[in-house]
């Protein structure tokens, strides 16, 4: 038998004791450590409690076990998976896959507690620089569906109308107003931010007319900026898969 030192090392990235991951097999550590040395199989109700503990599939967890090293088998993640819907843009436009592009589908976040109501996109630009960097991994959720508070700091994909989706943070200004802003490095007058309102919009009405001084926000348009409401946020962003390599670029 193969000592199954790579485990160990799983565990330890993922912040798992040992003690924790015998616990979650039903066996003591001992136990647990043996199965480390080499000197206890993976008995078969305990392969998919511990797929879960790693983040593999049953498959990827097999082949691992036979080798000796972590090994990836298709999708490193049981359950559904979620399509690729395109490149998110500052400016509303999603843009399609490529062809070849590199991924077309993910596996829903081992964390979920359903795939349903969630969606996945790559930022396509600079829009977000500051909390998510183009080419990351984008996955959102459905406020009907999935937990998505609406406070300062949260992430949101909007729907401007026209078939146009992009996203922008919540943000608090000095006069206690609320903004949907964009966050890039360097100001970019294509990406606007917009005040934000839970009222619908006839009952926000006569504030929004009362009021001349609408603060100071990084990014706002000329002119009399745009009330986003509620019923405009699409989906929460739950997930970021951030991207370190070099991005291939597309048009």
């Amino acid at each position: 038998m193969s000592a199954q030192n790579w485990i160990r090392a799983a565990l330890k990235e993922r912040g798992v004791k040992l003690k924790d991951a015998a616990a979650a097999l039903s066996i003591t550590p001992p136990r647990m450590t043996d199965i480390l040395k080499g000197m206890r199989e993976v008995q078969s109700d305990e392969i998919l409690p511990l797929a879960k503990l790693l983040g593999m599939s049953s498959g990827s967890l097999l082949s691992s076990l036979e080798a000796g090293e972590r090994l990836v088998v298709g999708v490193d993640i049981d359950g559904p998976s979620l399509p690729v819907l395109g490149y998110l843009t500052g400016t509303g436009a999603v843009t399609p896959l490529e062809e070849d592009a590199p991924v077309s589908s993910v596996p829903a976040p081992p964390d979920a507690d359903t795939a349903d109501g969630l969606y996945c996109y790559v930022m396509g630009d600079d829009s977000l620089e500051q909390e998510i960097r183009k080419g990351s991994l984008i996955i959102a959720g459905d406020p009907r569906t999935h937990f998505c508070p609406i406070v300062p700091g949260a992430i949101f994909l909007i729907n401007l109308g026209d078939g146009r989706l992009t996203a922008r943070q919540v943000f608090k200004a000095d006069n206690g107003e609320d903004w949907l802003v964009p966050l890039p490095k360097n100001h970019n007058p294509l990406y606007e931010s917009w005040r934000f309102s839970m009222l619908p919009a006839d009952l926000d009405s006569a504030a929004n007319n009362a009021s001349s001084d609408t603060g100071t926000v990084a990014g706002t348009a000329t002119g009399t900026p745009r009330t986003i409401r509620a019923d405009d946020l699409v989906a929460g962003v739950l997930w970021v898969h951030r991207r370190f390599a070099p991005q291939k670029k597309h048009h």
